[in-house]
């Protein structure tokens, strides 16, 4: 057996209305509809999120190897600077 939570939350009477009669054309439970709205949505949501994750990693990492320079060139003697060129 599902362990299962009472929630209650606002709706507009109409809305509710609609929905009950839309549940009892389709011989359905408003509860059982709800229950499946929001399997679906949490379902497209995480998609959404994994996909979310994979292109911010990725772009994580591309940044991290544009930022990391691979070699500094070094100053030599030869080359004036400010401070030298007096």
């Amino acid at each position: 057996m599902t362990n299962t939570t009472l929630m209650n939350f606002n709706i507009p009477n109409q809305i509710k209305n609609d929905f009950h009669t839309v549940c009892k054309f389709n011989q359905s439970t408003m509860t059982s509809e709800i229950v499946r709205f929001i399997n679906n949505y949490i379902s497209q949501e995480s998609t959404r999120l994994k996909q979310y994750q994979v292109s911010s990693k990725e772009l994580n990492e591309l940044k991290q190897k544009k930022l990391t320079p691979t070699h500094i060139p070094q100053r030599t003697s030869s080359q004036n600077t400010w401070e030298t060129s007096y």
